[in-house]
C-alpha cells in the first residue's frame, strides 16, 4: 500500500471513529463485497477495472466496501456489482438517455463513467470515476439524478476534502443528533448463497421470490434466468415495480392481477412472451407498462379499464396490426412503436383516433 492510500485509510478509520463517538455504532459500517442488485438494468454488463484509479483500488483491498454517516451526509462504497449496476442507469452529458440505453440493451455501449460511491439509490446520487474533460487523466465526477455533471479532481484530494468535511460536521453535531442512513445495498441486493449444493427447488423462481417480504414495493429481476413468473407473485400486492426485463419468461400468471397497488410493469425483452392475461385489466393504479421486445402480436381488451395507464411501450414487436383496445383508450399519452413493421395508415389512423398521444415510430 502506497503512502498516500494509507493516509487515506488512516483518515478515514479516523472519521468513522468519531461518527460512532458522536452518533452510535450504527453510524458506520462496511459492505459485503459478495453483494449482488436484485436484478441488472441491462442484461450486457461491462468491466469497469479500466476506469478504477489504482489509489482507490489499493483503498479498498485495505478497508474493503466501507460506508460512514454524518448527522446531515453519507459517504458509501459501493461493492463491485452494484458498480456495474448503477452505472448502467448513469446517463452520458450531451447524449440523449435513448441513444444511451439502446447501445446498453445491445452490448454496443462504450461506458465512460462507472459509479463508486453513492448518497442514496432512489435517485442515483453520488460519484463516479470518468476521464477529465480537459485530458485522460481519471476524476471524480458528481453524480445528480442519474447525470455526472460536475468535475471534482482526482480521487485521493477529493475522498480527503469529503473525509475533512464529514468531520467537520460531526464537531458541530449537537446533543441527540442521529446519523443519515447510508444506501441500504444489503436490503436491495438478493441473498447472498451458501456455499452449498442447493436442490432443485430451492433454485426454482418460486423458491427465489419466497425470499423477498410480501410487503415489498419493488421487484427488480432484470437479466435473471427465471423462466416463468411464478403465481406467488400474487402476494406481493403492495407492489408498486415489477421489473423483469431479459427473465425468459413466457407467460404472465393470472395472479399477476391481484396487485392492484401496482404502477410500473417491465416485461421487455422476454421473446417467448406472446400473451398477456386478461386479469391484466385488475392492475387499476398501472401507469407504464414495457413490452419492448416480446413476442406479442395483440394486447387484451381488458386494459381498457386501466385509466391510470398512460404510456405503454410496444417496441420491436411482431404487430401486424395494432391492438383494437389501444383506440379505446383516449388517455394513452405515450405509445411507443419503433422498430415494428405496422403499416404507416394503421398508426395515422391511430394518430386521429387519439390526438392527445405521442406516437413513436421509425
Amino acid at each position: 500500500m502506497s503512502k498516500k492510500t494509507g493516509s487515506l485509510a488512516t483518515l478515514w478509520k479516523r472519521v468513522e471513529k468519531k461518527a460512532v463517538q458522536a452518533l452510535g455504532k450504527g453510524a458506520a459500517g462496511k459492505y459485503l463485497e459478495a453483494l449482488e442488485p436484485r436484478g441488472m438494468p441491462f442484461s450486457k454488463g461491462f468491466d469497469p477495472s479500466s476506469l478504477l484509479p489504482a489509489e482507490y483500488v489499493e483503498l479498498v483491498q485495505a478497508l474493503g466496501y466501507r460506508w460512514v454517516s454524518g448527522a446531515s451526509s453519507t459517504l458509501a462504497l459501493l461493492p463491485p456489482r452494484w458498480q456495474v449496476g448503477l452505472s448502467q442507469q448513469t446517463g452520458v452529458p450531451d447524449r440523449k438517455w435513448e441513444e444511451v440505453r439502446t447501445e446498453r440493451e445491445a452490448g454496443t455501449h462504450a461506458y465512460a463513467f462507472v459509479m463508486f460511491a453513492a448518497h442514496d439509490l432512489e435517485d442515483v446520487n453520488g460519484f463516479a470515476f470518468g476521464k477529465s474533460a480537459d485530458g485522460d487523466a481519471l476524476v471524480v465526477w458528481a453524480v445528480e439524478d442519474s447525470l455526472p455533471v460536475e468535475e471534482l479532481g482526482p480521487f485521493s484530494t477529493w475522498l480527503a476534502e469529503a473525509l475533512e468535511a464529514l468531520s467537520a460536521s460531526l464537531d458541530e453535531a449537537g446533543a441527540g443528533a442521529t446519523s443519515m442512513e447510508p444506501p441500504d445495498l444489503a436490503g436491495a441486493s438478493l441473498p447472498i448463497k451458501a456455499k452449498s449444493k442447493a436442490s432443485a427447488a430451492s433454485k426454482s423462481p418460486a423458491a427465489l421470490f419466497e425470499k423477498f417480504p410480501r410487503d415489498s414495493k419493488e421487484l427488480l429481476f432484470n437479466g435473471r434466468k427465471l423462466g416463468e413468473l411464478p403465481a406467488i407473485i400474487g402476494e406481493f400486492t403492495e407492489l408498486e415495480s415489477l421489473w423483469v426485463r431479459t427473465t425468459g419468461i413466457k407467460q404472465v400468471p393470472p395472479e399477476l392481477g391481484r396487485l392492484t397497488k401496482l404502477k410500473k410493469l417491465d416485461l421487455s425483452f422476454n421473446p417467448e412472451l406472446t400473451e398477456l392475461p386478461t386479469e391484466l385489466g385488475d392492475l387499476a393504479s398501472l401507469e407504464s407498462i414495457n413490452l419492448n421486445r416480446t413476442g406479442l402480436t395483440t394486447l387484451p381488451d381488458s386494459l381498457e379499464r386501466l385509466r391510470r395507464l398512460t404510456f405503454v411501450d410496444l417496441q420491436s414487436t411482431p404487430l401486424k396490426a395494432l391492438p383494437p383496445v389501444l383506440f379505446r383508450m383516449p388517455w394513452l399519452r405515450t405509445l411507443d412503436l419503433y422498430w415494428t413493421t405496422l403499416p404507416p395508415e394503421e398508426v395515422e389512423r391511430f394518430r386521429r383516433a387519439v390526438p392527445e398521444c405521442k406516437v413513436g415510430v421509425s
